[in-house]
């Protein structure tokens, strides 16, 4: 058995005990979110008329005040044009406020769509009038079973929300491409010479992507002095390498096809893809918080959040592996991988911290994490866990041991 075959065995063992625990987590958050929305199922069938009717005496409110209002501000409108409002009933202390306010309360916008909003008011509290008076003329519990109900009820809404999530994150790969382009300072429109650096960097791909039988990644390249290479995309077919000209200018000519070596194998294994699926319950159970904004939900939140959080750094720590295996696999040049790591990590140490800071929101996705910022107090413990325990890449130093077991 080769290396790269164990490698990607061992990749497969961690992915598999990390989907069972976020699979853990996600089931839980979802139970709890059942049981919440089975409980307001319940309250619904014991209080419908009651809410019913508080809602139709709220609405009838809001649009008697609508359309008084409506009926106050269209000639005030028509006899005081913009900007004028403040003259006419503030001291020069005050009208700048005055007319602010007004210009809001009198908006042009609101007022020419009057008709459709007043008649969306009125119709929602003749709705909730029928409503409450089919309500309170029928027995209409008798013909609902309670438990099937909420059950129903319940299912149904936690899929709808699972998928909004899903499908959120999914499509979420064109905001994490923009970060890592702000990161990078790709510009909208580049030079000439920007634009003829990247195209000679494209061939390099293009003739390694060749070599692997993978569709070719589009890259970018960014004016930013900091070295960046990255790699966002969630198929093959629609991924993206971001690079710098830092990084283009610190290598040498072997040290860059093997930088874009690995980020090729981190596309042909769709790396972003699965830290993206191990990724869901965490963006589930931050929509729980911010929708119940309860201390219980955000001890459990706390608690799937942390699990995810760990489950995502210990495949992409062993995915890093994986993908400088493959970057030897595909260049045959171990040795021209370990100059690149060491020339990357050595160029990142004397950056400006305010450098190392822009970087380092994409660098979960970068093959070089930035060097570690010293903290006063807990420096130890805070480095434990965040490079240790929850960071997604292993020390420089390990991976360059491994990779000198090639040479």
């Amino acid at each position: 058995m080769s290396q790269l075959t164990r490698f990607r065995l061992g990749l497969w063992l961690r992915m598999a005990v990390a989907l069972i625990l976020v699979t853990l987590g996600q089931l839980t958050i979802l139970a709890v979110e059942f049981v919440i929305v089975a409980i307001c199922v319940l309250y619904l069938y014991l209080e419908l008329e009651t809410l019913l009717a508080i809602f139709f005496v709220f609405g009838l409110v809001f649009t008697c005040v609508y359309a008084g209002w409506i009926a106050v501000t269209k000639p005030i409108r028509r006899l005081y044009p913009n900007r004028t409002l403040s003259d006419r009933i503030a001291h020069d202390g005050v009208a700048d406020a005055v007319e602010s306010v007004g210009e809001w309360l009198l908006s042009s916008q609101v007022l020419t769509k009057w008709q459709k909003s007043l008649a969306t008011l009125l119709t929602l509290v003749v709705g909730l009038f029928v409503a409450f008076a089919v309500a309170e003329s029928t027995n209409w519990r008798a013909a609902i079973n309670l438990q099937q109900t909420a059950v129903v009820v319940g299912v149904l809404a936690v899929l709808a929300l699972l998928a909004r999530v899903v499908y959120g994150e999914w499509t979420d790969d064109a905001a994490a491409l923009r970060e890592l382009e702000d990161s990078a300072r790709v510009p909208a429109d580049p030079a000439v010479e920007l634009e003829a650096q990247r195209a000679a960097v494209q061939a390099r791909v293009d003739r390694l992507a060749r070599q692997v039988d993978v569709p070719s990644p589009t890259v970018v390249l960014g004016t930013s002095s900091t070295p960046i290479a990255a790699t966002a995309g969630y198929r093959p077919t629609s991924s993206t390498v971001v690079i710098s000209r830092g990084l283009v200018d610190v290598l040498e000519a072997d040290e860059l096809d093997a930088v874009l070596a690995h980020e090729l194998v981190h596309v042909q294994n769709r790396d972003a893809a699965a830290v993206t699926i191990l990724s869901v319950p965490a963006a589930y159970a931050w929509k729980m918080v911010e929708r119940y904004e309860h201390g219980a939900i955000m001890i459990l939140a706390g608690t799937v959040l942390a699990a995810v959080r760990w489950s995502v750094a210990i495949v992409s720590r062993y995915r890093e592996y994986c993908a400088d295996e493959g970057c030897v696999a595909i260049t045959g040049d171990p040795a021209s991988l370990v100059s690149a790591l060491e020339t990357l990590d050595t160029e990142l140490e004397h950056r400006p911290a305010a450098d190392l800071r822009h970087h380092d929101s994409s660098a979960a996705f970068s093959i070089v994490p930035p060097p570690w910022e010293e903290h006063r107090f807990f420096d130890r413990t805070r480095k434990f866990i965040d490079r240790k325990l929850l960071g997604t890449h292993p020390p420089t130093e390990n991976r360059i041991e491994r990779l000198r077991t090639h040479v």
